[in-house]
């Protein structure tokens, strides 16, 4: 099968998608005093945090921007890649009454784990709007664009859920890796404090998108624009993801014996 009937199949399956996704989210925060409010507490109290840091440690060259604003810039997408990567990889191993008693395209089931995080993105969005309003930020005519930034981002995470939520079904070592590896990717991107050009850390920007999707994100609602790497890094995006599509499907006939 092609990649273009694959993703027909899927898409034939998007009330299914959107189904668990909002299945997902009821159980994420069910028994909770503040529901849904937790998608805006942790990247808020992380700014904060950050805030408090770097103005007492170390400062951070914002480039005129309000270093709360800045952060929270960061924080509130990196917020939705970490959703996607962490619930994504749990995505089959969360849901194997269904990977081996129903068949369906399994690709459904990492898909859901991203439409669930993209909830708490959007509630965690109207902090931002908040942050621009006291700081005096207008919006500009470049967050036109911002839904391209956050197409890239969605489609790279989806590679990511794809890649992780198979290979946590093959080794369950992988959900233990990421509590680690995603603090680690979080520092080796421009989340709380911009990476420089330059001086050895170009690799940084180069292999990794989320660097400069990140920077668009700024860039775009500062009136600056795209970072100089967005298109590269959305090309890096589009590739990855359907080797990642590819790969899954490849290992799809062995799910039934792990789950």
């Amino acid at each position: 099968m092609g990649i273009a009937a694959e993703i027909s199949e899927v898409a034939a399956r998007r009330e299914l998608i959107v189904a668990l996704a909002m299945r997902e989210v009821r159980v994420r925060y069910k028994h909770t005093l503040l529901g849904v409010g937790w998608a805006v507490a942790l990247p808020l109290s992380l700014m904060l945090v950050f805030t408090y840091v770097f103005s007492r440690v170390a400062e951070v060259q914002t480039h005129g921007i309000p270093y709360p604003l800045f952060a929270y810039i960061g924080l509130l997408p990196w917020q939705l890649h970490a959703n996607i990567v962490t619930h994504g990889a749990q995505s089959l191993v969360s849901n194997r009454a269904l990977v081996t008693k129903v068949y369906f395209a399994r690709e459904v089931l990492p898909l859901s784990a991203v439409l669930s995080a993209l909830v708490d993105f959007a509630v965690a969005s109207l902090v931002l709007a908040g942050l621009m309003a006291w700081y005096g930020v207008a919006p500009q005519v470049g967050l036109a664009l911002l839904p391209v930034v956050l197409l890239v981002q969605l489609v790279f995470g989806v590679g990511c859920a794809l890649v992780l939520s198979a290979a946590n079904l093959l080794y369950r070592d992988v959900q233990y890796m990421l509590q680690v590896g995603v603090l680690l990717w979080m520092f080796a991107s421009s989340v709380v404090y911009p990476i420089p050009r330059g001086g050895g850390f170009d690799w940084l920007v180069w292999l990794n998108p989320m660097t400069p999707i990140l920077d668009s994100y700024r860039g775009l609602i500062m009136g600056r624009g795209l970072a100089p790497e967005f298109w590269f890094a959305a090309l890096l995006s589009v590739v990855f993801a359907l080797l990642a599509w590819r790969w899954f499907r490849r290992v799809e006939r062995v799910f039934g014996e792990l789950a």
